[in-house]
């Protein structure tokens, strides 16, 4: 390029607030107008992020910022590369970025490939190379940062107290809906969307029955059920939706659950029944989400002390550790068998008492219903620490301490529950007047592998211990190789 050749000028335009912001348009404008009175030619391209934040806190990419750095990476100068241009266009310098680092790493990107900056507020012309120019360039990147650092501690101490005395904040989920003062626009509360409420509550009850999420994806599909964007609902959609706090009106923020200002559509104790079975271990089924054995997950191995959740051709139950197995058919005799000679399991459900105990107090006791509200809200807490891993030793020191104390809030918990009634998966399974063989039938296998685990467990008939073959070969007697521990 001669000295006398005319400068291309390129421009980037960011908007990070669509109410606060300058409109992208009036940037545009203002850049043009400022082109024309330097007479530079005007690339017909510029580079555009809309709505999106250059601060330290935005958790979205640029996708042009980057488009930008990649295209001036191509060539010797930022004219022979893919940016095609000498002068890069900004309305203000924050608009490049409010990462004082990211900031001036682009500067000396612009230093080397020969590119200079204008500020159209400035109405001033930058060159990377001049000592003091870059000093400027610097000392904005420097105020533009702590904008918004102040920007974000007003906005996250604001979000975090309407958290503590919980309100709402943002869109509602798909079954709320919001309400807004009249008068000044701003958002009221929440309540329930007559039209669409009926379809979280159906995924909460069936998720409580032991209902896969596969199986409910196609039960919403064959009822028509449409999410708000008019699309049938995804299992991960599901599954997202029933995490959500709003719907037992609770109000999460940053770790911590407040009671939220709105009527939730969902009894809270079924919401943190619902929680526990999402984020159990076992939650994690086989081909593509399908669950096919029902006692998966509930037989142990005596060697590994690991649940064994592999079966091994479809004939065998076959643990991951050691690789110890135990014929399938034989087992699911003994433990399930069938109406007519029904197995241990069945045999359990059948027992006359195990009503009794549980109609002595139903869910329809409020003393009963906070119990279980506070003891699944526990257990789903107690589930977040054990998978939590800390950093450093100070923060793994805090999450032990932090899971013992939840560990035995769950036990004492759970002392107080024990006697008053069972899990909704058995209290369905052993309706009055109903068959158990009938109701096994009837049940789903995701929901026949719950009631399983309940009932194949240490408060039931024991957990079942796979123990080695005292011998080889086939004929062996399941009895001798199942040890139920209490």
């Amino acid at each position: 390029m001669t000295p006398t050749a005319q400068l291309i000028a390129r421009e980037y335009r960011r908007l990070s607030n669509k109410k606060r912001g300058t409109s992208l348009s009036r940037q545009g404008s203002d850049n043009a107008v400022s082109a024309s009175d330097n007479a530079w030619r005007l690339h017909p391209e510029p580079y555009i992020d809309d709505g999106l934040s250059a601060s330290r806190y935005a958790r979205k990419n640029r996708d042009d910022f980057e488009k930008l750095i990649a295209d001036l990476q191509t060539g010797p100068t930022g004219r022979d590369s893919r940016f095609g241009a000498d002068v890069l266009m900004l309305w203000e310098s924050s608009r490049g970025s409010r990462k004082v680092g990211e900031w001036v790493e682009f500067i000396e990107l612009c230093e080397a490939k020969h590119v200079l900056f204008w500020v159209t507020t400035h109405e001033r012309l930058y060159d990377p190379r001049n000592g003091r120019d870059r000093k400027s360039l610097l000392e904005d990147a420097v105020d533009s940062e702590y904008e918004s650092y102040k920007t974000h501690r007003r906005t996250s101490g604001t979000v975090a107290f309407q958290a503590s005395i919980g309100r709402p904040h943002g869109a509602p989920p798909d079954g709320l809906m919001p309400v807004y003062d009249e008068k000044t626009g701003d958002l009221v509360t929440w309540v329930e969307d007559p039209d669409r409420a009926h379809i979280p509550r159906e995924l909460f009850r069936l998720l409580e029955e032991g209902v896969s999420l596969t199986e409910i994806e196609r039960r919403f599909r064959a009822a028509g059920y449409l999410n708000r964007s008019g699309s049938p609902y995804s299992r991960e959609h599901l599954r997202q939706s029933a995490l959500k706090h709003a719907y037992a009106g609770l109000r999460s923020y940053d770790g911590h659950v407040f009671e939220g200002t709105w009527d939730g559509i969902v009894d809270p104790a079924r919401f943190w029944a619902v929680q526990r079975i999402l984020n159990a271990p076992h939650r994690k089924t086989t081909r593509g989400g399908r669950a096919s054995h029902e006692l998966t997950g509930s037989l142990w191995c005596s060697r590994c002390l690991i649940p064994i959740t592999k079966i091994r051709d479809e004939v065998a139950y076959q643990c991951t550790g050691c690789w110890l197995r135990i014929q399938k058919g034989p087992v699911d005799d003994y433990i399930i068998g069938t109406k007519e000679e029904p197995g241990a399991l069945l045999a359990f459900l059948a027992r006359r008492d195990l009503y009794k105990r549980l109609a002595a107090r139903d869910g329809d006791d409020q003393e009963l219903r906070e119990l279980r509200a506070r003891l699944e809200q526990a257990r789903a807490e107690r589930d977040e620490f054990r998978s939590a891993k800390g950093s450093n030793l100070a923060e793994a020191m805090v999450l032990a301490n932090s899971l013992s104390a939840k560990e035995q809030e769950v036990t004492e918990l759970e002392a107080h529950e024990r006697d008053l009634s069972l899990p909704p998966s058995v209290a369905k399974m052993i309706r009055p007047d109903t068959d158990v063989w009938e109701s096994w039938e009837e049940a789903t296998v995701s929901a026949r592998r719950e009631v399983a685990r309940v009932v194949l467990s240490e408060r039931g008939l024991g957990k079942p211990y796979v123990l080695p073959a005292p011998s080889r070969g086939r004929n062996q007697l399941v009895v001798e190789r199942l040890d139920f521990r209490n």
